[in-house]
């Protein structure tokens, strides 16, 4: 599998928390659809470690370990850190930060910095040309209208930067999803 010079899809925690463990027909979706797409789902240093090392997240990374897996079996990987020493990048970051926090009615101090990383990241591919289209695939509003918002001020247009719910990239991945049977 080779992951497109293109687009690069970024995947955030609360999708990976909403499909659980490996053998949820939801995380086994997730793993068809990069497939499918014959990409390789990035996700940043951050969201690893959130699904990877939060204790309050055990239940869905103790016994399987599905992250680690998915890393394996090479559709999915880790990405960088952000390049803080690119301007435009921290700045995108503080003003995603803002946007979050506005758009959640929290305050600035306790937006996560997974939310901030992924759009900082989503940004620097753009900017050093690896990629010409980012998605970023999230359950969490705030984060996804930042993404839509915030990077097209940078000089990318719409369509270079879309954002999807777990639902709108594969129908297992949406909460009402009922499968079909014949």
């Amino acid at each position: 599998m080779v992951e497109s010079d293109s687009e690069s899809i970024f995947i955030d925690s609360s999708v990976l928390i909403s499909c659980g463990r490996r053998e949820n027909p939801r995380f086994q979706a997730l793993a068809r659809e990069a497939h499918q797409r014959e990409t390789v789902f990035r996700i940043s240093p951050q969201v690893y470690a959130e699904v990877t090392e939060d204790p309050a997240l055990a239940e869905y990374t103790a016994d399987d370990a599905a992250v680690e897996k998915a890393l394996q079996e090479g559709w999915m990987k880790v990405t960088e850190s952000p390049s803080y020493s690119n301007p435009d990048v921290s700045k995108i970051m503080d003003q995603a930060r803002r946007f979050i926090g506005s758009a959640s009615d929290r305050s600035e101090d306790i937006v996560e910095k997974t939310d901030t990383e992924i759009v900082g990241l989503a940004l620097e591919l753009l900017l050093e040309g690896i990629a010409n289209r980012v998605t970023v695939v999230t359950n969490d509003i705030p984060l996804g209208e930042a993404a839509e918002t915030l990077i097209p001020q940078y000089g990318f247009d719409d369509e270079q930067v879309v954002w999807l719910t777990g639902g709108e990239l594969a129908d297992e991945l949406d909460e009402d999803f009922v499968p079909e049977f014949d």
